[in-house]
């Protein structure tokens, strides 16, 4: 019966707790993005490897424009800010 009392108690401030510990464990931390980095490279690396065994020419195709977008300092994708002010700009003219 006691045991109950108290089970009881602690079972009503645990969804606080519990609510309180997701919090903190769900902040965006930078541990979070290296390992993301991490997993996503590991896995490129692993898919060009294997790529490269069974379809040289065109893993190597691959490759080399993903050196060459690594390599190039022009943005990949333009930043959709830019779009739009591009776009007011040329309704203004």
């Amino acid at each position: 019966m006691e045991n109950e009392v108290i089970d009881e108690a602690e079972d009503s401030g645990s969804t606080e707790a519990l609510a309180e510990e997701y919090i903190k464990k769900r902040r965006n931390r930078p541990d979070d993005v290296i390992a993301m980095q991490a997993v996503v490279c590991i896995l490129a690396a692993a898919a060009l490897l294997i790529g490269n065994i069974f379809y040289p020419d065109i893993t190597g195709a691959v490759f080399g424009r993903l050196r060459g977008l690594a390599a190039g300092q022009e943005d990949i994708m333009q930043n959709p800010i830019d779009a739009v002010a591009a776009y007011i700009d040329k309704l203004q003219d």
